[in-house]
């Protein structure tokens, strides 16, 4: 069985993942009252989000599916995170003018009082996203270091006054190598850890913004540190027209071409780019090459009698690192395709391959994640090609043993997949 993070449900969970993780009896609720001020400017830090960190944040449990593609508790933890992002939290408020704040239904217990506004460094500044979704104890440990602490106890009010530093910003431009500049591209901002490994940041804003118009950037409220900008083609859009109908989504991953600051294709050629407190860097480019990339493409079929599997996922994976460098989904013809891949040794690997039939299911969890809606008939190993891409690589045949013969196709590298 394997176990995926849900990015779906994390602005909802985020909200759910603040409440204390064991039951309190009923007893009356306590106060938080304070002000947040702005350090560099001594004024109010004026509609700023104020939240309350329980000691013991409660973790939502991971969702999980079996090898059959089945899920075991997806729309469990999907109603739960909803229900309480509908419902909204008494430990969660806006500063108002004056930057004063009062949360007036606080269980008793130990929180952590963290205050967020644009420009400005918080506690969780950083944090990745995927390390606010753990909340473990290293997670906890961070914001611990850097926030104010205070115990409620029934019937009674404490009052804590936060003050906000402002943060360093990062900008540039994002533009294709023929001078274009490249709007509506959603950069993330990396951070390299202490371990040496690349992180995206979580910042403090719940949507990441997009280029302008002329391919311009900007990241602020960062703490001092060593960070890298990563950008992909915005090969995800919305086109709106007229009428009720007149939204719909493109999305194509398998164009995601992803290029580092320094102009290059892999984590392991960054150079990080050195932030002081409160310092800003501007002029980081990304170019975007529209010569020298390539297509990779093929079909996915059955080694026992070589008919096309209808359902699966095609991972690009780094020669060396073995990082996901692009990932695409199989085809109900079998086929799958790659486009904008550069120069490289690289490895195609196929997982979750199966025969499929669509199923009916007017669940909610099946109206937003696709795979739900299809019922596995048969399910297959994995397979790996190791390939040289100079020029496009097209009419590739790799073949997906029964999962009764995985064990073997393992042991024999290479055997389950052919170029043809």
């Amino acid at each position: 069985m394997r176990t995926f993070a849900l990015s779906a449900v994390f602005v909802a969970s985020s909200i759910f993942a603040q409440q204390p993780s064991a039951k309190v009896e009923t007893v009356d609720p306590g106060q938080v009252t304070g002000r947040v001020f702005c350090a560099d400017t001594g004024q109010p830090g004026r509609f700023a989000g104020v939240l309350l960190i329980a000691e013991k944040p409660e973790r939502l449990p991971a969702v999980s599916f079996s090898a059959e593609g089945k899920n075991e508790n997806f729309e469990k933890v999907l109603a739960k995170a909803m229900t309480a992002a509908l419902k909204g939290s008494n430990l969660t408020t806006v500063t108002g003018l004056d930057g004063s704040f009062s949360l007036d239904k606080v269980p008793p217990g130990t929180y952590y009082v963290v205050a967020q506004l644009a420009g400005y460094e918080s506690p969780l500044s950083r944090l990745s996203g995927d390390e606010r979704m753990k909340a473990d104890d290293a997670t906890v440990a961070t914001v611990e270091s850097a926030a104010e602490k205070v115990v409620v106890q029934s019937n009674q009010a404490v009052h804590v006054d936060l003050r906000l530093e402002r943060g360093s910003t990062l900008s540039g431009n994002i533009r294709y190598d023929d001078g274009s500049p490249a709007p509506g591209v959603t950069p993330q901002l990396l951070s390299l850890g202490k371990d040496g490994k690349w992180k995206q940041m979580g910042l403090t804003s719940t949507l990441p913004s997009t280029t302008d118009d002329r391919g311009h950037y900007r990241f602020y409220g960062i703490p001092a540190g060593k960070y890298a900008v990563e950008a992909a083609l915005p090969t995800s859009q919305a086109v709106v027209g007229l009428g009720g109908g007149g939204v719909s989504t493109y999305s194509n991953p398998g164009d995601a071409l992803t290029v580092y600051s320094g102009g290059v294709f892999r984590e392991r050629d960054i150079k990080p780019i050195e932030l002081g407190v409160g310092q800003d860097v501007d002029g980081i480019e990304i170019v975007f090459p529209i010569n020298g990339l390539h297509a990779v493409a093929g079909t996915v079929v059955a080694k026992a009698d070589s008919h096309p599997v209808s359902s699966g996922m095609v991972e690009l994976e780094d020669g060396e690192t073995k990082a996901r460098v692009r990932v695409a989904t199989i085809k109900r013809d079998g086929s799958f395709h790659l486009n904008y891949v550069p120069d490289g040794q690289y490895v195609l690997h196929v997982s979750r391959a199966a025969d499929t039939e669509q199923a009916d299911v007017p669940s909610f969890a099946g109206g937003m994640v696709g795979f739900l809606q299809e019922k596995t008939l048969h399910s297959y190993g994995e397979a790996d090609l190791p390939m040289t891409v100079r020029s496009d690589a097209t009419g590739l045949v790799l073949q997906v043993p029964d999962l009764a013969a995985k064990v073997e196709a393992k042991s024999n590298q290479g055997d389950g997949a052919e170029n043809r």
